[in-house]
């Protein structure tokens, strides 16, 4: 069970709105009163979010989680001024195709990657978290893609659910970009080992990083919370086996993948702390 309160000083127009919310996602409405973010914990453990001017928040007396688009947001304003995107280029199989032959062109407020011959693609975000790179994705891929999206935390799955859904950005195409995205709670690994769901052109995994990034302050707020546990060899040789095209891993360290998988292609910056594997689905090379 999941409790919503409302912000310690919200007015009746945001408790209202914070009802309504709670009522429509099947979570249980409370009045907050006086009680403070440890009064909060004592009751009700972590089972709970905190409605705010910003929307549903994981409050904790260390910091406060609320949806934005982060590092998002830099990453679509480099793809409007022509810029290359790691992820997309790994999501496109760009090295295989020729990275040359598409580049990012601003079109009014829209950006996508342009090629005549690049058709729509359908994408699976297994571990959406935050939603970073789910939008980033649904802004720039072929017109017509389509990109779903996996969350196992019940509150995080909240949060970000609310952004996709409610958030509204000063540019249209951002806006209408998140309102593509459709996420649902859900554990990959229940996905990967069932006969059913939809296949997917490219199913991409964000796994929590056995070395974490010690800077990313926002992250190690919720990392209690998340799902920790990683891509083994088997799930990821199941997940060749559901998706039509390609997998993509993002990660920081690919010396066991490599060992795993000799055919990987990995994709990233020279100076990135992070990279991203591709593994071709043997459909699809041939």
């Amino acid at each position: 069970m999941i409790y919503v309160v409302p912000s310690l000083k919200a007015k009746e127009k945001l408790q209202c709105e914070g009802k309504a919310w709670a009522e429509s996602q099947g979570f249980t409405y409370v009045p907050r009163g006086k009680r403070t973010i440890q009064d909060l914990m004592d009751e009700y453990g972590e089972d709970f979010l905190v409605y705010s001017s910003r929307g549903p928040q994981i409050d904790r007396p260390e910091g406060s989680h609320f949806f934005s688009l982060n590092m998002a947001e830099l990453r679509i304003q480099n793809l409007r001024k022509g810029q290359r995107d790691h992820l997309l280029e790994a999501l496109m199989g760009m090295k295989e195709r020729g990275a040359e032959s598409l580049s990012c062109e601003g079109e009014g407020d829209r950006s996508r990657w342009k090629g005549s011959s690049e058709p729509p693609i359908t994408v699976l975000d297994c571990t959406c978290g935050f939603g970073a790179d789910a939008a980033v994705a649904s802004f720039s891929l072929p017109a017509g893609s389509r990109v779903d999206a996996l969350e196992v935390s019940p509150l995080l799955e909240a949060v970000t659910s609310w952004g996709f859904s409610h958030f509204v950005h000063k540019k249209d195409d951002v806006t209408a970009a998140l309102r593509r995205i459709s996420l649902r709670r859900g554990d990959y690994r229940d996905y990967l080992l069932s006969d059913e769901g939809p296949v997917y052109d490219v199913l991409y995994f964000d796994p929590m990083f056995q070395r974490p990034v010690e800077a990313s302050c926002q992250f190690q707020l919720v990392r209690a919370i998340m799902e920790h546990g990683g891509l083994t060899r088997d799930l990821i040789e199941r997940a060749l086996q559901k998706a039509r095209r390609r997998v993509v891993i993002k990660e920081r360290d690919f010396r066991q993948l490599c060992r795993d998988f000799p055919e990987v292609t990995l994709y990233g910056g020279k100076y990135s702390r992070i990279g991203y594997a591709v593994l071709e689905c043997d459909s699809w090379k041939k």
